[in-house]
């Protein structure tokens, strides 16, 4: 009886051995095939906990440009104002419709109505899968199936103008009258062009 369960122990052992071999292997071979595809990438480690919980310690990367990110599986724009402090909008790549040029403007359209600070504005592209937590002051943000923006600037009703001009349903200058015309705090009242 224990010659028997010795063996079965030692095959089970030699079983996993194999398995994490494997899997060691294929990930080395993912992480040589994912640093060909990556160019201009930035890494950095968060030494402290941060607002939203993310584990210190946790590691992030940061692409050069949407061509890139596009390139990689599990990538997300991230729009952030107020020098980096506020998360404004998260979107998965997958779903960019538009070229970067016009992020960046969608970008400096969100952040007047918010601190005005162009130039504490970014908009960053990101290895963050759907579900992943952003780190940020008021609550951070999230990476959602679609386009996610922070609740402050949803209540205002410009969720689906700005989403469709990140999916590439409408160019900015479609809806830029629409969101000039906001002050900050002010919301959003769409019109049914059929009801008077």
């Amino acid at each position: 009886m224990n010659g028997e369960r010795t063996r079965i122990l030692l095959t089970l052992a030699v079983v996993v051995g194999l398995g994490a071999l494997v899997a060691m292997l294929r990930g080395r071979r993912l992480k040589r095939k994912r640093a060909d595809q990556i160019r201009d990438v930035e890494a950095w480690r968060r030494d402290e906990p941060a607002s939203n919980g993310a584990a210190e310690g946790a590691w992030y990367v940061r692409l050069g440009s949407l061509e890139e990110a596009r390139t990689m599986d599990h990538t997300a724009v991230i729009f952030r104002g107020g020098g980096d402090r506020q998360v404004y909008l998260t979107a998965p790549v997958k779903y960019v419709g538009c070229d970067e040029a016009t992020l960046v403007a969608l970008l400096h359209a969100i952040d007047a109505l918010e601190h005005r600070r162009i130039d504490e504005a970014s908009a960053r592209f990101e290895l963050a899968p759907i579900g992943s937590g952003v780190t940020g002051g008021t609550d951070g943000g999230s990476v959602i199936e679609g386009v996610w923006l922070h609740p402050r600037l949803a209540e205002r009703g410009i969720l689906p103008l700005v989403s469709e001009v990140v999916t590439g349903q409408k160019t900015l200058e479609d809806v830029r009258t629409e969101l000039s015309l906001l002050t900050p705090g002010q919301r959003l009242e769409r019109r049914n062009p059929g009801i008077r």
